[in-house]
């Protein structure tokens, strides 16, 4: 799991569109499709629920976003307190 992953991932989770979320990140719709694919791998989880015409977040998928964005936030708010001892 790489933090690229967990943008797309997050960003699928507004979008609900592969397509919204590749522009969003200048990449292709394969790749954001492939990256979602890698973390439900890893994580053993389905994330979204695709048809041809329909993305829905899973259960399992609302409850790694809201994870995800916790640690996102004390992931951030530790690096702003740990740049202070940059010097």
């Amino acid at each position: 799991m790489t933090s690229n992953q967990i943008s797309i991932f997050l960003a699928m989770t507004e979008n609900l569109s592969f397509s919204k979320t590749a522009e969003e990140f200048y990449i292709t719709q394969p790749t954001v499709s492939r990256q979602i694919s890698m973390l439900e791998e890893e994580w053993g989880i389905r994330l979204f629920e695709r048809n041809k015409r329909h993305v829905s977040i899973t259960k399992a998928g609302q409850l790694m976003a809201e994870i995800c964005k916790e640690n996102r936030k004390k992931l951030d708010s530790g690096l702003n307190r740990a740049r202070k001892y940059k010097k």
